[in-house]
């Protein structure tokens, strides 16, 4: 067989070669591999899994299942990681957390701690990180299909951009901001058309697509 493994969009066909995987043994199953879970799972010696020293089993007889279970140590410890390496490269860099992600008062929180800002892309997401304590300038607007309300918010709040998506946005930001008579913070999101081998149906950066204004 030959395919491209970012889909078939994507660059020339590509073989695929080598024999099949071998299967995994019981003991090599059951480990857990740092690059999937968080920094704080491991297995107790019943082999159930914890995380931060919680067994799952506790969590689902609390809370039933499925249940969702975020690491704060594991949160916290990646945006340190990332406003760190951004700090040593360029001293006026931003880092911002894309709230879409999971967006709780608390992971805010954590993140704000951390030196870390927050991009959100809904008014739902807006409200989530005012309540949380996210100043306003630290908050990032995002998102193809904000409507009046949304940008009209954003502005009344004072958050430090928004980012323009659309032609009708521009229109929009600057009616709104008329009639407000305020000068408003924007990013453009420029669509360079660099072809990413990705899959094809996540892939945002080339022209044919929903997001951003073509760089022509």
């Amino acid at each position: 067989m030959s395919a491209h493994p970012a889909g078939s969009r994507h660059g020339d066909p590509v073989a695929i070669q080598g024999a099949a995987p071998r299967p995994l043994s019981a003991d090599e199953m059951s480990v857990l591999d740092p690059d999937v879970w968080p920094m704080t799972a491991e297995r107790n010696p019943d082999g159930a899994i914890e995380v931060s020293g919680v067994d799952v089993r506790d969590s689902i007889a609390d809370f039933g299942s499925p249940v969702f279970l975020l690491d704060e140590l594991h949160a916290r410890a990646s945006a340190r990681e990332y406003a760190d390496a951004y700090a040593a490269a360029a001293k006026d860099a931003d880092v911002y957390y894309a709230g879409k992600a999971f967006l709780a008062t608390s992971v805010v929180t954590w993140l704000l701690e951390e030196g870390l800002r927050i991009d959100v892309c809904t008014m739902g997401e807006l409200e989530i990180a005012l309540r949380a304590g996210a100043p306003p300038e630290h908050i990032l607007f995002h998102g193809n299909n904000k409507s009046l309300a949304e940008i009209s918010r954003a502005i009344d709040v004072g958050v430090g951009r928004i980012v323009i998506d659309s032609m009708i946005e521009i229109a929009r930001i600057a009616a709104l901001a008329e009639e407000r008579g305020v000068v408003v913070g924007v990013l453009v999101r420029v669509t360079v058309g660099v072809e990413a081998h990705t899959h094809e149906f996540i892939a945002t950066a080339h022209e044919d697509q929903k997001f951003g204004l073509a760089l022509a």
